[in-house]
């Protein structure tokens, strides 16, 4: 069951793909996809992903290296924060 209301689409979605990673590089990467344009891409850093996520001021957001959950979560409260805004 989807959290996003009928007709709503979330402004950030995050896409594994294996795109741009090496050939010994094991964890996937992450698209961070902003309204349908690539944004960044998350990739695995020893103990966590590194990255950034957009913010609704403009900017960019580094929560410096965390687990995916911590960044899923995070998306969350951006894309709540995003929706307030329309």
């Amino acid at each position: 069951m989807s959290k996003t209301p009928i007709g709503k689409h979330p402004a950030i979605k995050l896409v594994e793909t294996r795109r741009g990673c090496a050939i010994m590089e094991s964890t996937p990467r992450i698209e961070v996809w902003f309204h349908g344009e690539l944004f960044d891409t998350l990739y695995f850093n020893m103990s966590g992903y590194r990255g950034c996520l957009p913010c609704p001021e403009g900017g960019k957001l580094d929560i410096g290296e965390q687990s995916m959950g911590t960044y899923r979560k995070e998306v969350v409260k951006l894309n709540r924060e995003f929706g307030q805004q329309a």
